[in-house]
Order: structure tokens, then C-alpha cells, then sequence
């Protein structure tokens, strides 16, 4: 990656490079009854179109990387460029003005699975799966939840039992986010079933290839299936595939999880902006912009996610060594909040053509909504366990009884 002197030579050459490549992002204009009316919180797709989306996905990843663009922060001696959280942050604000593919299917990978590797991780590791992740190469997904050790996830169930150099694994994963489109899996199991919760875990990176997994879709109340649940029956790994040492898994698993926490609200503000002025939309078609309760009830909602963006800007703007931890929760928090508030919003406005398919554009639509919004105050953390762990940690409340 060039050597950029400052923040402006670096925005300079990064707005050359995405010109060069990809067209500019029209600004959406939107008019009742045009485009798309789609308000759902998780993406869903068919699985020739989720095809396609891997594929534009990996391709991108893959341009951008080589432009020197794909991994910003990265260490020089893997490839990425060393630079300064800032410039991050920067390139991200200029892309969001270009049409780029849509990067969901890589996220957990870019954005959780490579750094509790770069963290925790074998040279290998960080050699042939992180790098590979960041150039596009390699697709990675968590196995963590299990259906008794969610947000509790120090009481996974999921059994590795050393056997010379190798290790046999067996045990259920649910609710795995892209696990039948992934090349490997970061698994949580346990490992010393004696030993204290958090002591007795050992992280391992398994190749979703291997023999004795099988993954199965979950099918969600929206109807869709971006979920999956993964068995694993007699699954051999090499000890080379252990991320951390024996009994280190709850390390490398904060890592994880703090990494993926930091990016949940940040790719939820621009759904949320959206549904608003969708609502805005919604209330000038049924004639109610002048009724006081409807005004009252959308100037709250927008009040609280201009909050939760401005919270969010102002996290991006400290130095990471100065955040303790928990902060992050605040983002994930509010923003699952407020999707709640917007299908209540809808809900009030719709009323029974909210649950009623008429064919009417912008209103059944807000089903998948409010029934998607719910996975949000799950996933990455339960709202109650992210309380817990800000009373806990950033207000010095005494901790919950074990």
C-alpha cells in the first residue's frame, strides 16, 4: 500500500481509485409507490441471487485489497496498510458516495472472525485465514450460540476431547449467520469440563468442509432462512487448528465479540434513516401530517436516532486505547431500540394491513420488519446482558450473583 502522508493525500487517492472503478451511489428519491418498498431488518435471498452477492462481494473485497484499500489498519508485513484508525474511517465515508456491492456476506469475517485471529491466532493463522479473509478468498462465520448458551456463552455445551494431535468434536450450533455459504467456522467448545466456566473453553477454527458437520437452514417468522443451525458429529480437527491455548477460548472470544459489536450500529443507521422516511411517506399518504399525536410520535423516533447516530460519531472520534470496553453497547443498544420504535410507529399507522397482504405498496412490507426487529435485541448480545455489562463495568454496580 502507497505511504500516504496525510489524511488528504489519502482521500485524494482513494476517490481516484473508486472513480477509476465504480460508479457513483444516485441519491434515492423516494416517491410513493416506486422502487422498492422493503423495510426488513435482515437481508433475504433466494439462493441463486445470494450467488451472485457472495460472488460481487468477493470480487470487490478482492479490488479493493490490491488498490490498498481492502485492509486500512492491517499490519504492513500481512499486507495491510498501518495506518491510523482515522484513515478507516475515512475511506468508509468516501465509499458509502459509490456504488459498491453489498459486503454483508464478508462482514463477519472482516469484521470479527480476522481480528480475534490477529489477536489470538498462529502466524499460520493470521498468514493463511486472515489475510485470506481480508483479500476476498476465504468466507468465515461464528460458531459460538448453542441452544442452551446464547448470551450466556461461557456455558457452551459443544464437546472437544484431545486425542493425540487431533481433537474430536461434537455438539450444535444455532442462529450462525452465513454457515452455508462459509469456508470455516470460529468454534467455541469446551474443552475441561471440571474446570470453572470461563477457564474450561478452547477456540478452534474448523473447516466447514469437514467431514461430520452438517448445516441446516433455520427458517425465521419473516419466512426467510439467513440463519442456520450446525451439527457436529465426530469432527476431527488437528491440535494446528487451535486458536489460543488450551483453555483460552474466552479470550479469543471477547475478541470476537467486541470487534462485532463495534460494527452492528454502524450498518444499521442507514436502514434506520430509510424506514423513517418511509414512515414520513406513510403518514402524508393517509392524510395525518397535521394530527399531533402521529407528529408527536415521529419527532420522538427521529429525535432518537439522530441521538444514536451522533453517540455513534462521537465513538469513532476517541482514540481506541481510551475506550475501557462497553461502550460500544450503547450503539447496539439504541439501535435496536429505536427498530422497535419504527414498527410501532408503522403498526399504529397501518393497523390491520400491517398483518393483511393487500398489495398495496408500503404497508405490508412492515411486516418483515417488526417481526425481523426482535433478532436485533438478540444478536451480538442480548439488550439485558449488555445492561448487565454496563451497570457492571462502566457504573461500578456490584456484579450479579453467580
Amino acid at each position: 500500500m502507497t505511504a500516504f502522508a496525510d489524511e488528504a493525500t489519502f482521500e485524494k487517492d482513494a476517490r481516484q481509485f473508486l472513480e477509476a472503478t465504480v460508479p457513483r451511489r444516485e441519491a434515492e428519491a423516494l416517491s410513493w409507490g416506486e422502487g422498492s418498498d422493503s423495510v426488513a431488518v435482515f437481508h433475504e435471498s433466494n439462493a441463486e441471487a445470494e450467488a451472485a452477492e457472495v460472488a460481487a462481494a468477493r470480487a470487490w473485497q478482492r479490488q479493493r485489497f490490491d488498490a490498498g484499500f481492502g485492509w486500512i489498519t492491517g499490519p504492513p508485513e500481512y499486507g495491510g496498510g498501518g495506518l491510523p484508525l482515522a484513515y478507516e474511517r475515512l475511506y468508509r465515508t468516501v465509499e458509502a458516495e459509490f456504488a459498491v456491492p453489498d459486503m454483508s456476506p464478508l462482514r463477519i469475517g472482516v469484521g470479527t472472525v480476522a481480528p480475534a485471529l490477529m489477536a489470538h491466532g498462529s502466524e499460520a493463522h493470521k498468514r493463511d485465514v486472515a489475510v485470506s479473509i481480508h483479500r476476498g478468498e476465504v468466507l468465515a462465520c461464528q460458531l459460538f450460540s448453542e441452544p442452551e448458551a446464547g448470551s450466556d456463552l461461557a456455558g457452551v455445551r459443544t464437546r472437544a476431547v484431545r486425542d493425540g494431535d487431533t481433537w474430536v468434536v461434537d455438539g450444535q450450533k444455532v442462529w450462525t449467520s452465513n454457515a452455508h455459504l462459509a469456508d470455516v467456522g470460529l468454534c467455541l467448545t469446551r474443552t475441561d469440563p471440571e474446570a470453572a466456566k470461563h477457564r474450561g473453553l478452547t477456540m478452534f477454527l474448523v473447516p466447514l468442509s469437514t467431514p461430520g458437520i452438517d448445516v441446516r437452514p433455520l427458517r425465521q417468522m419473516t419466512g426467510g432462512a439467513s440463519f442456520t443451525e450446525v451439527f457436529l458429529d465426530g469432527v476431527v480437527l488437528p491440535d494446528r487448528l487451535r486458536v489460543g491455548g488450551p483453555g483460552d477460548g474466552w479470550r479469543v472470544t471477547v475478541a470476537a465479540l467486541t470487534a462485532e459489536r463495534g460494527s452492528v450500529g454502524h450498518r444499521s443507521h442507514a436502514m434506520t434513516a430509510r424506514a423513517l422516511a418511509l414512515l414520513r411517506a406513510l403518514t402524508a399518504r393517509e392524510g395525518l401530517g397535521r394530527d399531533p399525536v402521529v407528529r408527536q410520535r415521529l419527532a420522538d423516533i427521529e429525535v432518537r436516532l439522530r441521538v444514536a447516530r451522533y453517540h455513534q460519531l462521537r465513538m469513532l472520534a476517541v482514540p481506541p486505547e481510551r475506550l475501557v470496553g462497553p461502550e460500544g453497547a450503547f450503539d447496539k443498544l439504541m439501535v435496536s431500540a429505536n427498530l422497535t420504535r419504527l414498527g410501532e410507529v408503522a403498526a399504529a399507522l397501518l393497523g390491520p394491513r400491517l398483518v393483511a397482504d393487500t398489495g398495496e405498496w408500503g404497508t405490508y412490507a412492515w411486516a418483515a420488519h417488526v417481526l425481523g426487529a426482535p433478532g436485533m435485541r438478540l444478536g451480538g448480545g442480548t439488550d439485558e446482558v449488555l445492561k448487565t455489562m454496563l451497570a457492571e463495568r462502566l457504573l461500578g454496580l456490584p456484579r450479579e450473583p453467580a
